[in-house]
């Protein structure tokens, strides 16, 4: 199937006529429509359910009222009730190897004798009064409203598969109308009540006013099961809304600085603990500056002094030495002449000595300018190479400590400048408060609907279960027609073989959905090493995660935008498993994803889901680099154009303004 167009006409927030073209393009299967919260995304999702299967749709803001109470409210407030409003769907499917095209046409207005609901189908072009007459079961026939959700689903539909309790719920209802169980069901449910009669043909007069007395009540609790079930619907709406404010509350707080408002006394006391450690290496780096290390500064003359040193200490060397020479080199040329030694040998070491010791005698005449003991130029050598290269290390330790914390407290200080203002923050945390508490109390008031409906459910199981017992005692202790039991042992029978068919079915098919689930979860995660396996009870339709180790993965090991890409993988799934090429129509396609999961849903699901996808998005979800990724596969783009003040929606070509 591929949907071509849709016109809408005083339909809910969309005043006037109001038309998309949906048709794809080769290699684009994506639609997008962009609006505001409250701007008419849903209602455009519901258009589309409520064109389809009229009092069957699953509408989001039905709640508890009738279906004719609906469509009475849903035309347009600003144009006449007597004129009415209208939904057209154009479309297109294959049937026995040709493409056939449909116009679905559903319009109602208030008459008066209350609302009149008018369906038409043109086929080809034509007005097909077969189609027209029988759409119920044409429809049902080609997509049953019980899997019409994994086809048509919103971001809060993904939150409770995800989060809530009914996940088993869900994936059997879907399952069951997959395989047609529901069928199956209907049947075993006939025979139950054909076993019942014949048991009851012959009851006395006190076991007929018994059973008299308990299928009422059994007809009273069906009334209260459907009852709280329209309110449970209800409230499950309200929940939803209420969750998108305080989503909204939430976004509002952090845009408006909430977060380092919540931070701002920890800034304050790391302002000052920083600030304090500063201040302590600076008394150490002054301490540090009052030593030896301004003689950096003097390296030179410290080189100079040592040098001089040294010199000055053979000045007095060689003083000493001058004339104790004199007196060895007399020594040793007189023991020269005493031996004859040649002459010339004698005048040239005398020559040498002579020149020697006036060499060291020029030494020793020069002056002492520091005059210090020996030992000064080693302390010289030491404090250059040793104690000044230590102190110019400890500067650099403590400049590079100083610097790293005067960027803390410059980063710490621009921080609370940052903060914003306690009034406008104290309202602003109010708010929000409040949503919240809305929200909870809510879920809270949703939980004890839900407790009730479940108690509804035992005591009419019970009430079955004591119907069964007087229909059978009763039944055998006067069933005397061969007849009678003959048909009873056959309806059992049948009974039996419905039970071990359904069985057997949803064995068969089980293994299926769940390798088309684990393949869809593991291309949307891209972690295939996370989960090994996925498994459903076929008694119970539970889920299971099996981990890389072989052992159960408990759902709330995954992260909130994991269980949500898991509950988007199980509606991918049982999709593939149905076989039919049906458009996917996706409201709030985004929801509470972190930019991570959000990025694996727009590149690895949406040009994937199908070959036709309508992206219903707010102005906060497919914008900037996922709208980038997404550009390749939009075919066309709408913008729903919501004046508040004229109360109406209108569908323009275009999206939000990046």
């Amino acid at each position: 199937m591929i949907l071509d167009t849709i016109i809408l006409e005083n339909f809910g927030a969309y005043g006037g006529r109001q038309e998309a073209e949906l048709t794809p393009e080769a290699g684009k299967p994506i639609i997008l429509f962009g609006g505001l919260n409250g701007g008419g995304k849903t209602t455009l999702l519901d258009a589309i359910q409520l064109a389809f299967y009229g009092p069957k749709a699953r509408l989001s803001n039905r709640g508890r009222r009738a279906y004719k109470d609906y469509l009475r409210e849903s035309i347009h407030r600003g144009s006449d009730p007597g004129e009415g409003a209208s939904v057209v769907v154009r479309f297109r499917r294959m049937i026995e190897g040709e493409t056939r095209y449909f116009e679905l046409s559903r319009s109602w207005r208030q008459g008066v004798k209350g609302i009149e609901e008018t369906v038409r189908v043109l086929r080809d072009g034509r007005l097909d009064d077969v189609f027209t007459d029988h759409w119920d079961e044409v429809i049902e026939a080609y997509l049953p409203s019980g899997i019409a959700h994994l086809f048509f689903f919103d971001g809060e539909q993904i939150m409770e598969l995800a989060e809530g309790g009914h996940a088993a719920e869900i994936l059997g209802t879907a399952v069951h109308s997959l395989l047609g169980l529901d069928l199956v069901e209907r049947l075993d449910t006939d025979l139950k009540v054909f076993e019942r009669r014949k048991r009851t043909e012959a009851l006395d007069a006190a076991a007929t006013e018994q059973l008299t007395q308990l299928r009422g009540a059994i007809e009273k609790l069906d009334q209260e099961q459907e009852q709280l079930a329209n309110e449970e619907g209800a409230l499950v709406n309200q929940a939803g809304r209420l969750a998108k404010e305080v989503l909204t509350r939430e976004e509002t707080f952090r845009t408006e600085g909430g977060e380092l408002f919540l931070q701002r006394t920890d800034l304050e006391k790391e302002l000052v603990e920083l600030q304090r450690q500063r201040a302590h290496l600076e008394g150490e780096f002054r301490e540090l500056v009052a030593g030896p290390l301004p003689l950096l500064m003097l390296d030179s003359l410290l080189v100079k002094a040592e040098k001089q040193v040294r010199h000055e200490r053979e000045i007095r060397h060689a003083h000493a030495l001058v004339e104790a020479l004199e007196e060895r080199d007399n020594e040793v040329l007189a023991m020269m002449e005493s031996r004859a030694i040649d002459a010339d040998v004698s005048s040239t070491l005398s020559e040498l000595f002579s020149a020697d010791r006036e060499r060291r005698r020029g030494i020793a005449q020069e002056p002492l300018l520091l005059d210090t003991s020996d030992e000064l130029a080693p302390r010289i050598a030491h404090l250059r190479s040793v104690v000044l290269p230590e102190a110019q290390d400890q500067v650099s330790r403590f400049v590079e400590r100083i610097t790293a914390l005067s960027e803390s407290i410059a980063r710490v200080e621009g921080d609370l400048a940052r903060v914003p203002d306690s009034d406008r923050m104290t309202i602003v945390q109010a708010e929000l408060e409040l949503a919240r508490r809305a929200h909870a109390k809510k879920l809270a008031e949703l939980e004890a609907l839900r407790a009730k409906i479940d108690m509804l459910r035992r005591q009419r199981a019970e009430a079955e279960t004591r119907l069964d017992k007087i229909g059978e005692l009763e039944g055998d202790a006067r069933l005397a027609e061969d007849d009678r039991q003959r048909m009873l042992k056959h309806s059992q029978k049948a009974r039996d073989t419905l039970q071990r068919l359904r069985t057997r079915v949803v064995q068969r098919h089980t293994r299926k959905m769940e390798s088309l689930m684990l393949e869809s979860f593991q291309q949307l995660l891209h972690k295939s090493g996370l989960v090994s396996d996925l498994r459903i009870n076929p008694a119970t339709f539970e889920a299971t995660l099996i981990g890389r180790d072989g052992q159960t993965l408990p759902f709330d090991r995954l992260s909130a935008g994991e269980r949500q890409l898991l509950a988007t993988s199980m509606l991918w799934g049982l999709a593939r498993a149905s076989g039919r090429p049906v458009p996917t129509v996706i409201d709030t396609p985004l929801g509470r994803l972190d930019s991570e999961h959000r990025s694996n849903l727009v590149n690895r699901y949406f040009p994937n889901a199908s070959h036709q996808v309508l992206l219903l998005s707010t102005d906060e979800e497919l914008i900037g680099p996922c709208l980038d990724d997404l550009s390749p596969y939009i075919a066309r783009s709408y913008l729903l154009a919501n004046d508040q003040k004229a109360g109406t929606t209108q569908i323009q070509p275009g999206y939000f303004a990046q």
